[in-house]
């Protein structure tokens, strides 16, 4: 029997799998008709070793600032290897008192990579509240991750990782 965590991560790769395709627009200028392909990458799924293709894209609009960009689809987060729902649960079970140790044992996860993943949640819950609703206007982008998901992953994108970006 599967526990609640590993249970998270076999359906949010489920999920992965079935958005691979979306409307595709620049997140820079909102372009949606001059965008070439422009290989592509793999990504982990969160249950295992297995891999999907991300595409990288191209943005034609010369007065975008963006060269190339890719749209992630809903669960995947810019640089991280879990979900967003993955880390909220661990924090939500850590905060209720489970300690490190059985949420690594429960998710099939190493020790450190859950202590990394505490740490990222909690950033990730500040932003949650402080920041994603003002911006985005949504509460949860995991309950919401329609058309709101790749403006999600740009906002986080620039709060955490502004070198990268």
């Amino acid at each position: 029997m599967s526990s609640p965590l590993q249970t998270i991560l076999m359906f949010t790769s489920h999920v992965a799998k079935q958005n691979l395709t979306s409307e595709i627009v620049c997140p820079e200028c909102g372009e949606r008709h001059r965008l070439i392909k422009w290989g592509f990458f793999r990504r982990y799924l969160f249950d295992g070793d297995a891999t999907i293709q991300i595409q990288r894209i191209r943005c034609l609009n010369t007065q975008c600032p963006r060269v190339t960009f890719c749209a992630l689809p809903h669960p995947f987060l810019p640089v991280l290897r879990v979900p967003l729902c993955f880390l909220l649960t661990l924090l939500s079970m850590h905060q209720k008192g489970r300690p490190v140790a059985e949420l690594a044992r429960k998710s099939g996860k190493s020790w450190p990579v859950i202590r990394r993943c505490l740490s990222i949640a909690s950033r990730l819950q500040s932003f949650l509240q402080n920041e994603a609703e003002t911006i985005l206007g949504i509460v949860s982008p995991c309950l919401q991750p329609g058309s709101s998901w790749t403006a999600f992953t740009h906002a986080l994108s620039w709060v955490f990782f502004p070198k990268r970006f």
